[in-house]
């Protein structure tokens, strides 16, 4: 059997997408198959993402990434190898959501999943919500990171500059009117392009099946804040990103993959009344697009379509923060989202390249959709201490109607090191996501509630207790989770086949249940630290005309799923910090279809053809998924300009993970597909 790896480093991000479906592979199968918010908090419903925890991860492409964190979390399964993908407490990977300022980012990734599309470095505190929503959230049935930006600094200038195998990265903090108006600035810019062309000549053309390939990858950030007095600011956010591939194979097909965001954030925030209340006022402007284009003879049929999916969304959005009586503190507001949804708009492709011109007007498919909701909550008491929170939302679509939503959170300490944590969510989601279409990465269709697909449903219950002893952390709860109106892209296959624009004729409806156990130990500060996490998880699908109507595993079931992670510091000396880190994963293997024979049909039209035969949908899991990482962080203190070095292995054992199954019909083997071998990252940064 041979084996080959998809990618020749550092390039390998470039090339996944388009050689995933052609490459060489290993056969894996048994035989028997071939027939700001509260600092420290720990919980498991919502918890403080740590930057330094984040830093000290090893991931494929050597830079900090909440995602990467969050997916080593109990009650979180991941998705293909390295990706961003994420699937919490047994919800569609479309019912999480990411917002920047409470604004959802759509696009979320770089490098097709090798990271997130925004820098770390913009980031003052993020959050990460399973349960208990708090009443401004919403819009989502999963999941919540919460991402709050940096103010530039008012009074003094810093700088930042850094340079890995993936990507060039600045980044500035300067007042420009001293003690007035700030900046705060990023910008990220990938070289996969440039270095995927300087290497291409060292590929062995029989490993990879790629011809050509082109990239554009990048990410534009700024900040400004402007102090009217000591206690009332307006501030302008500007975020975009790109990402743009073209690949061109040696079967004579090119690919084409694209996904963009341009968000536009004003911001006003003043004391509220009297008490310390605040107010905040939030406008915001949020572009999100993606594509795919394809030129391939498929069934004999020439395909040179682009296939497009755009949301554009204006939101406002009012938020009072006050106490109601002396121990009550009180939440309440007005949000206002107007959404345009263009999916599955079409054009037919002219010309060749990264940036191809077309031969047809774009084929519409606009909707238009108007969300307002009225939310409030009352909260009492804090994380150290017991805690309740009661929280509503009113919602009013013009395609659904009314939809009430509710949320609860209780904790209650008993005794010094010991409590109990109990949480509740009816919720809805007004938007679909058409997950991976039609190859699986990140060119989700994000398409609008209407009569026939109605916003996705959840009600969710969690409960567990959970132990705190100085730097020491337990925790240990049981989930149960409904979902309904959940859709399914039942044949992504005749997207390009079907009539442009006519996606809808391919969705099938139905509902999803999840249970499960969460453990979480971890030891936090000092020199050391060290974190143990299993889930153990069972989630079903339900589609009545799928599968014969009868339950299925999800794609994502993954039954047992453990992290271990420990960071240490091995050396501090007045110019030199060293800390080491290391990362090791299980994960039961996800669902795959495969067939279980073949019957030959025969008619005058078209003579004998081969029809597979499938007993049900996801009837093998796949072989379990293991990885080890570890890394190395140096640190250059006492200088003139600080630098730090970043040295880490991602996938040490070089692991032949699994992905997805193929079929080679001349050997009569499912063959395993396998994304990422062993993969080194090296980051420098310097500051001024």
């Amino acid at each position: 059997m041979n084996n080959y790896r998809l990618l020749v480093f550092p390039a390998l991000a470039l090339c996944f997408a388009a050689t995933a479906q052609e490459l060489p592979r290993t056969d894996t199968l048994p035989p028997a198959i071939k027939e700001d918010v509260r600092s420290g908090q720990k919980t498991l419903s919502e918890r403080i993402l740590k930057i330094s925890d984040i830093s000290a991860m090893a991931t494929p492409t050597g830079e900090a990434d909440f995602v990467k964190f969050v997916q080593t979390l109990p009650g979180v399964a991941s998705g293909s190898d390295g990706s961003s993908s994420y699937y919490v407490r047994g919800g569609n990977m479309g019912g999480n959501v990411q917002t920047l300022d409470g604004v959802p980012i759509y696009g979320t990734s770089h490098l097709v999943g090798l990271t997130s599309a925004y820098p770390p470095e913009v980031v003052s505190v993020a959050e990460f919500q399973v349960g208990g929503f708090s009443s401004e959230e919403g819009n989502l049935s999963s999941s919540h990171i919460k991402l709050r930006s940096k103010d530039g600094s008012f009074d003094t200038f810093s700088a930042k500059g850094d340079v890995s195998n993936f990507l060039l990265g600045g980044y500035v903090s300067t007042p420009l009117i001293e003690n007035r108006l700030s900046l705060n600035a990023a910008v990220r810019v990938s070289p996969a392009g440039l270095e995927y062309k300087a290497i291409k000549g060292l590929m062995d053309p029989e490993a990879v099946s790629i011809k050509d390939a082109d990239a554009a990858i990048y990410d534009l950030y700024a900040k400004l804040k402007y102090r009217v007095d000591a206690n009332r600011s307006l501030s302008l956010t500007a975020f975009h990103s790109l990402d743009k591939y073209n690949f061109l194979m040696d079967s004579g097909s090119e690919d084409k993959m694209t996904w963009n965001n341009a968000i536009l954030i004003a911001q006003y925030d003043a004391p509220w009344r009297k008490k310390g209340g605040t107010l905040g006022v939030t406008a915001s402007f949020n572009h999100y697009g993606n594509s795919q284009g394809m030129i391939k003879q498929m069934d004999k049929t020439s395909n040179d379509l682009l296939i497009r999916s755009l949301l554009d969304e204006t939101m406002l959005h009012a938020c009072v923060n006050t106490m109601a009586g002396e121990k009550w503190k009180a939440q309440y507001g007005l949000k206002v989202r107007a959404a345009r949804f263009n999916p599955g708009s079409a054009r037919v492709l002219k010309s060749t390249g990264l940036f191809p011109k077309t031969s047809s007007p774009l084929v519409k498919n606009v909707h238009w959709n108007v969300t307002g909701t009225l939310h409030g909550q009352l909260e009492r008491g804090s994380t150290e201490r017991s805690m309740l929170r009661l929280a509503g939302r009113l919602n009013y679509n013009n395609a659904s109607g009314f939809a009430p939503e509710a949320s609860v959170l209780l904790r209650i300490r008993f005794f010094k090191y010991l409590g109990l944590e109990a949480t509740g969510d009816y919720l809805s989601q007004f938007y679909h996501t058409l997950e991976g279409i039609p190859l699986g990465w990140s060119l989700d269709m994000i398409v609008p509630p209407s009569k026939r697909f109605r916003p996705e449903q959840t009600r969710q219950a969690y409960a567990g207790l959970y132990s705190d002893a100085g730097n020491h952390h337990f925790s240990a709860g049981a989930y149960y989770k409904e979902m309904s109106n959940l859709v399914y892209f039942s044949d992504a296959t005749k997207l390009f086949d079907s009539a442009i624009a006519g996606w809808e004729e391919n969705i099938e409806v139905g509902t999803g249940t999840s249970r499960g156990l969460e453990f979480l130990y971890e030891k936090t500060s000092g020199l050391a630290t060290w974190r143990f996490a299993y889930t153990w998880s069972k989630t079903d699908r339900l589609f009545p005309n799928l599968n014969k109507g009868e339950i299925f595993p999800a794609k994502y079931d993954r039954e047992h799923i453990f992290n271990a992670s420990a960071s240490a510091r091995v050396l501090s000396r007045e110019r030199l910090n060293v800390s080491i880190a290391t990362l090791f994963t299980y994960q039961s293997g996800h669902w795959e279809t495969v067939t279980a024979g073949s019957w030959w049909d025969d008619n005058f039209i078209t003579g004998l053809v081969e029809q597979k035969f499938y007993t049900s949908l996801n009837n093998y899991r796949m072989p379990p998924y293991i990885r080890w990482d570890i890394s190395a962080l140096l640190e250059f203190p006492g200088r003139k300009h600080p630098q730090t070095l970043n040295i880490g292995v991602y996938n040490v054992l070089n692991r032949h993970n699994p992905f997805a199954l193929s079929y080679d019909p001349d050997n009569d083997q499912w063959k395993q597909i396998s994304l990422l071998p062993i993969m080194p990252s090296v980051k420098y940064s310097i500051s001024f």
